[in-house]
């Protein structure tokens, strides 16, 4: 199948527009110069429109006869765009067809392939000496979309795939024998990218933060040992204190009961009842207020049996 072009062809396609352009361009360019010198009056006012109608009239003609030379040179242009697209449509029905079929083909490679690259990974986290290691190098981690291009070979995979298994039990011996005390950020640090470079900067950051700290403590520990002995001085001032306000206190208290204990014997003893008999003579009101007094006060009173 072979797209042929029978008109226009290369020899007998149009070069270029052939018309009086040079000619044209001289009237006009005297006419422009004549029409631009001139000076009009409000009597001849008249003349300088018609002189205007006819150059608007002039430009005219040319815009339309430029918009017909272009129709006439896009219409078979257009007529064969048209036609182009029609034929790329309807190859195009059939591409996709085909485009479909093969993009499941190279999927179901892709997977056999994944599945393939699967089991050289479980062998590989298998062998002795790698407990363990899968945990952190999970097959998630471990995959790329690369393994499954067809340029990448299985020798390749298992390759990358080992040297980065051993490389990592190397690197954790080497942190698990670590005897510092950032161990355990050391390796968090490395598990995070898989990264030694990383993780021994992070343990030389604890180190000099530790080292600083230590400097800092060094400089400040006489002042706050001053401190620590005035704080000392004055909470032994507050002790004392509090011991004598509690001596006092049980010495007040002390005194109270003395006080309260008097009290309550004179309290006693003059609320003894006594018993006396005797014998009154008196007017009849000073008898009458005698009782009242008695009784007001509580005092018992009787005959003399």
């Amino acid at each position: 199948m072979e797209l042929e072009i029978y008109n226009p062809t290369k020899e007998n396609t149009v070069k270029q527009i052939d018309w009086n352009f040079e000619e044209l361009k001289k009237e006009i360019t005297e006419k422009a110069e004549m029409y631009g010198s001139l000076v009009y009056t409000d009597e001849n006012i008249k003349e300088a429109k018609a002189d205007r109608a006819k150059l608007n009239k002039f430009i005219k003609v040319l815009e339309d006869k430029r918009k017909d030379v272009k129709k006439m040179m896009i219409e078979p242009y257009t007529q064969f765009e048209s036609q182009v697209k029609e034929l790329v449509s309807i190859i195009g029905e059939a591409n996709d067809n085909i485009a479909s079929q093969v993009k499941a083909y190279t999927e179901k490679l892709r997977e056999e392939k994944r599945e393939k690259v699967k089991e050289i990974y479980d062998k590989a986290m298998s062998v002795e000496g790698a407990e363990g290691i899968a945990e952190i190098l999970t097959f998630d981690r471990v995959f790329k979309e690369s393994f499954l291009n067809s340029s990448t070979t299985f020798k390749s995979i298992v390759n990358e795939i080992e040297d980065l298994r051993d490389r990592v039990r190397h690197d954790l011996e080497v942190i698990n024998a670590d005897t510092g005390e950032y161990q355990f950020e050391m390796k968090q640090a490395y598990l995070k990218n898989l990264d030694m470079t990383e993780a021994i900067s992070v343990k030389q950051q604890f180190e000099e933060n530790a080292r600083k700290k230590a400097e800092y403590e060094a400089k400040c520990k006489p002042e706050m040992e001053e401190r620590k002995a005035r704080e000392e001085a004055e909470a032994q001032k507050v002790v004392q204190a509090g011991k004598q306000v509690v001596e006092e206190q049980q010495s007040e208290e002390t005194q109270q009961e003395v006080e309260t204990t008097k009290t309550v014997e004179a309290t006693i003893t003059e609320e003894r009842k006594f018993t006396v008999s005797f014998k009154v003579h008196g007017t009849q009101k000073q008898l009458r207020e005698l009782k009242e007094f008695l009784t007001s006060n509580n005092i018992e009173y009787g005959p003399i049996q």
